[in-house]
């Protein structure tokens, strides 16, 4: 059977990225499957990747990404790997995190990393050696569920920055922890946000008197009716 030329180009492409070549773009087309082989590293060298399939890690890496889009229709599922991003992050689709890391750096990218899009992640890394600036989605759509590492230099640290005036929050699962040095963040909150507690309008507090003024009246009267016995 002849396959079609774009599967032709992609089987190609991952062959030749997997021996160190380097290419343009990686885009995995709607209902076509992509996986890299077990145990293998899959380097793109500063590439965007789009996915509008499927795309597995396994327990392979994929390296030195551009831009990294899940489109729609797309999944990447993250399995035991490792993602290694070096440029913005637009999850449109689906991301299942699996066991696997996912890594921010610079290594590409000049200006900031912008992650968009509800993601959970397992371990999630974001890294650099000169000062980079991470976007956080306002409000909370990123969760991490592992480790979550923030990792700057002396003198260079890594800045978070919510995506608006808004308050961005990476949320924790259960069982997560931090692991941080060299970080600042003025408008990104690590950790879920605490819940306040309820407060009453002056309105409600005079309804509370009023209801705890009329059960202590009602306790009085039952007192004062209340049957005696004689012996």
């Amino acid at each position: 059977m002849r396959l079609p030329v774009w599967r032709l180009c992609i089987a190609a492409l991952l062959l030749l990225t997997l021996h160190g070549k380097v290419f343009a773009q990686v885009n995995i087309p709607f209902a076509d499957t992509m996986s890299v082989p077990a145990g293998n590293a899959m380097s793109l060298g500063c590439t965007a990747f789009t996915v509008h399939g499927t795309f597995n890690i396994g327990s392979g890496q994929v390296t030195n990404t551009g831009d990294v889009g899940i489109g729609a229709t797309g999944t990447i599922n993250g399995g035991q790997g490792l993602l290694s991003v070096s440029g913005n992050w637009n999850n449109a689709g689906t991301f299942n995190a699996g066991t696997g890391t996912v890594v921010f750096t610079n290594n590409c990218a000049a200006g900031p990393l912008t992650l968009t899009g509800a993601t959970v992640f397992n371990n999630l890394t974001l890294t650099s050696t000169n000062g980079s600036t991470f976007v956080i989605p306002a409000g909370s759509n990123i969760t991490v569920s592992g480790t979550l590492t923030l990792q700057g230099v002396n003198g260079q640290p890594i800045h978070l920055v919510s995506s608006s005036g808004q308050t961005a929050v990476i949320n924790l699962g259960p069982q997560s922890q931090v692991v941080s040095s060299y970080f600042d963040t003025n408008d990104v909150q690590i950790g879920a946000t605490p819940q306040s507690i309820p407060t009453l309008s002056e309105y409600g507090l005079m309804v509370l008197g009023l209801l705890m003024a009329l059960t202590a009246f009602w306790q009085a009267r039952r007192g004062a009716f209340k049957p005696t016995h004689k012996n």
